[in-house]
């Protein structure tokens, strides 16, 4: 038996908190709008919502930690500093920053607040680290450029230093974050919460800068990118399909297979990113790294049904980040993958007797092979009948609609935070 570390995870808005919180996580962060980076489709616009998130995390004995982690301007300061102190006084966990005067600021004025270092101060080695922590800095993230090599050697150096990791979600093509590439498309500042993700646009190849859309054809064959002066590198392929080139866009980082070692190793927190992501994404992955954690935990490796709940969403192609050092670099080979096992048919909103209501995200039939998912786990369910939002029979329901399902099995009270997940039939497409 080993310490358990902290399963940490996004909560974009109050409503993904309450399914992180019940699907495994042991705490949550969230940041406003203007002073974490994510400004856009974030519900913790107010400090009552800050407020309102604190005491369900408090309710149920779990965290929260408040992001604040802009790389701020002069323009910002005052105003981040007073709301510095505004949101500190309602209670957090800790404040997550990553600008050195930030965390200056903090040990000054609040020095019983808990700071933890963001992942955009890229923490890169055990000096930096010990560093932060001579600073009063209680926790470290570290890059997420670090192999675990690398990440092992921070944590024997500093024992007594917590450390967080992220082990799923999206991967920047930069360090962290610290991209430049959203301000020379579209002036929207990466470091002040605004990018626009153009790092996973599709983009267009040109045999001649003169030859704009109008005159572009679809490549034939394959094309790669390589070094003249270093032929020993292996040729990047990029990757082309009906919507563009994707040469910029890493696959998704999903750390399961190093967890184990993770996990021996004492780390504090293990992060999951997606903030921006979909209750049902959040759910499988929180879920899945929920069953990862204590089975490593109990001296077992990591459960098959970890890998069938990652499976069951879509992603741009995963692999261990730079977990493997050189053995496994970043890959920018894929665009958008899709799951080849399922998906989910819906989210259970409501009961009204013996039918449930369910948000429709993909089209579904009860001949459909279906799943029952909550927080307890999946199970497979037969749909007898179902209704549209009309109240009348169908054999199908549609994406953006509200209908019900009669179930042959009443789970009864278990469905509360539950989906409907749709299996994929052998040959068939999503």
């Amino acid at each position: 038996m080993v310490n358990k570390p902290e399963l940490l995870a996004p909560a974009g808005d109050l409503n993904r908190l309450h399914y992180a919180l019940a699907y495994g996580a042991d705490a949550v962060y969230a940041g406003q709008p203007a002073f974490s980076l994510r400004a856009r489709e974030n519900g913790f616009r107010s400090l009552d919502d800050i407020a309102k998130g604190i005491a369900i995390c408090r309710e149920q004995g779990k965290k929260f930690y408040l992001t604040s982690n802009v790389i701020a301007r002069n323009g910002k300061v005052e105003a981040f500093c007073k709301t510095l102190v505004e949101a500190a006084s309602l209670g957090p966990d800790a404040l997550i920053v990553a600008d050195p005067g930030i965390v200056g600021f903090l040990r000054r004025e609040l020095p019983e607040t808990e700071i933890h270092l963001s992942v955009q101060a890229n923490t890169t080695n055990w000096l930096t680290a010990s560093f932060w922590a001579d600073l009063g800095v209680k926790r470290i993230i570290l890059s997420r450029e670090l192999s675990l090599k690398e990440v092992l050697e921070i944590q024997e150096k500093l024992p007594d230093l917590e450390l967080e990791v992220f082990v799923h979600g999206n991967i920047c093509m930069s360090m962290s974050g610290r991209c430049m590439l959203s301000n020379w498309v579209s002036h929207r500042d990466a470091n002040q919460g605004i990018c626009n993700n153009s790092c996973r646009m599709p983009y267009r190849l040109f045999a001649n800068q003169d030859v704009q859309s109008d005159g572009h054809r679809d490549h034939v064959g394959d094309f790669f990118l390589s070094r003249p002066d270093k032929p020993e590198l292996a040729p990047i392929a990029l990757d082309e399909d009906r919507w563009g080139t994707y040469f910029m866009s890493s696959r998704d980082l999903c750390a399961l297979e190093i967890l184990p070692e993770l996990v021996r190793a004492g780390i504090a927190s293990f992060k999951i990113e997606g903030r921006t992501r979909s209750v049902y994404y959040l759910s499988q992955v929180v879920s899945a790294y929920r069953q990862a954690i204590d089975s490593i935990a109990l001296g077992n490796g990591v459960p098959p049904e970890s890998l069938d709940a990652i499976s069951l969403t879509d992603s741009r192609g995963r692999m261990p980040g730079f977990g493997f050092g050189d053995k496994l670099p970043q890959n920018y080979q894929s665009t958008q993958v899709k799951s080849k096992f399922g998906c989910v048919a819906g989210r259970i909103s409501g009961k009204e007797g013996e039918a449930f209501l369910v948000e429709v995200k993909n089209a579904f039939s009860p001949s459909d092979s279906l799943e029952w998912m909550t927080p307890k786990g999946m199970k497979p369910c037969v749909v007898r009948a179902i209704e549209n939002f009309r109240g009348e029979k169908t054999d199908r329901l549609h994406p953006g609609t509200v209908g019900k399902i009669y179930l042959e099995e009443n789970p009864g009270d278990d469905w509360e935070y539950a989906f409907l997940v749709l299996r994929q039939a052998p040959g068939s497409e999503f």
